[in-house]
């Protein structure tokens, strides 16, 4: 699969102004990733949990604080996807992407040959058998 962008909106859950941008679709990820300092002047807040370490694709392991922002995904020229999603608050400018926990908390599948997002109407649950057996 390819790589592609899409045009994302973040904000904080006050509302107020929200920040446009296009970043990774990247489904290997599992959090979205933003810069801090772009996080930080959104007034988005780091939850009170102990930083999360974050492996990358060449290995290497970045320790990042994580909160929760609100997310405006362009889909469709005219259609957006609007969520509160966990991100993580990236040292630097490279881990600017959508990941696939807020893929999944938004409903969105990724459309690989035509390089988009889309969405999807149904949810996953996982192993329906009886439990205590």
């Amino acid at each position: 699969m390819g790589t592609f962008y899409a045009k994302v909106s973040i904000g904080n859950l006050n509302g107020g102004d929200m920040y446009e941008t296009e970043a990774l679709v990247d489904t290997g990820a599992t959090d979205s990733a933003f810069p801090a300092a772009l996080l930080e002047q959104l007034h988005v807040r780091p939850s009170e949990e102990p930083p999360v370490i974050y492996v990358t694709a060449d290995g290497g392991e970045v320790e990042c604080r994580r909160g929760q922002a609100v997310l405006d995904i362009v889909i469709d020229d005219d259609v957006s996807v609007r969520g509160v999603c966990p991100v993580a608050f990236w040292p630097d400018d490279s881990g600017q992407c959508i990941g696939a926990t807020t893929l999944q908390v938004m409903m969105l599948g990724v459309d690989a040959p035509n390089e988009r997002l889309v969405r999807v109407s149904t949810a996953r649950r996982g192993w329906a058998g009886a439990l205590g057996q």
